[in-house]
C-alpha cells in the first residue's frame, strides 16, 4: 500500500487521491483531473469562500471518484450560493448513488426549484420517486 504524501495516511490500491484529505496519490503533472485539483486549491488558498473555485474542486473530486470529498464541498457551495441550482443537482446525483434517496430527492427537488427548466434534475427525480 501507498501512503498519502500530504498527509501520511495509507491509501487504498489503485486510488487517485487520499480517502482522508483528498490529496494526490499520482505524480504531479499525470492528469487533468490532479491539475483541477490543483487549481482550485490554488484558488481556494487566495480566497476560500470563492464558490466557483469550490465547485471545480467538488467536480474534479467527483470525477476522481472521492464521492465523499465532493459531498463536501459541494455542500459549501450551497451555503455560499444557495440559489445555484446546478450544485443541487450534483448533491443529488451523489446521493442517489450512495444510496441516500431521502438526501438525494431533497436535493433534487430543490434543484428544480430553483430551476424549473433543469430537465436532468427532473428526469432524475422522477425515477427516484418512480
Amino acid at each position: 500500500m501507498a501512503k498519502c504524501p500530504s498527509c501520511g495516511r495509507e491509501a487504498s490500491e489503485g486510488a487517485n487521491f487520499c480517502e482522508k484529505c483528498g490529496g494526490s496519490l499520482r505524480p504531479a503533472g499525470s492528469g487533468a483531473i490532479e491539475q483541477m485539483v490543483e487549481d482550485a486549491r490554488r484558488a481556494l488558498s487566495s480566497n476560500p469562500d470563492d464558490a466557483s473555485a469550490r465547485y471545480n474542486l467538488a467536480i474534479a473530486y467527483k470525477l476522481g471518484g472521492m464521492d465523499e470529498l465532493a459531498l463536501q464541498e459541494l455542500r459549501r457551495v450551497a451555503e455560499l450560493q444557495p440559489e445555484f441550482g446546478d450544485v443541487h443537482y450534483e448533491l443529488g446525483l451523489l446521493h442517489a448513488k450512495l444510496g441516500r434517496r431521502e438526501e438525494a430527492v431533497g436535493a433534487l427537488k430543490r434543484a428544480v426549484e430553483l430551476d424549473p427548466d433543469h430537465e436532468r434534475a427532473e428526469r432524475l427525480l422522477l425515477r427516484l420517486r418512480g
